[in-house]
């Protein structure tokens, strides 16, 4: 029972990182699109390169929470 507790507590938080993740990337496109039409538009690319990234990683999170059965 305690064990069960631990792994769906460990399944929220991956849930739960995976979506402030999510608004992190929200965020930061909105950065990338602010650099897009400034002078540091290479600036915007790198921020890009990070936004997918910390998408991947999201993606990634939420999967490995699915594969946890409580």
């Amino acid at each position: 029972m305690t064990s069960n507790l631990r792994m769906q507590g460990l399944q929220d938080d991956l849930v739960r990182s995976a979506g402030e993740l999510e608004e992190l990337c929200q965020a930061l496109d909105g950065h990338a699109r602010y650099l897009r039409h400034s002078i540091h538009q290479a600036d915007a690319k790198a921020m890009d390169g990070h936004v997918d990234d910390l998408r991947h990683s999201a993606c990634e999170m939420r999967d490995i929470a699915r594969s946890i059965e409580p």
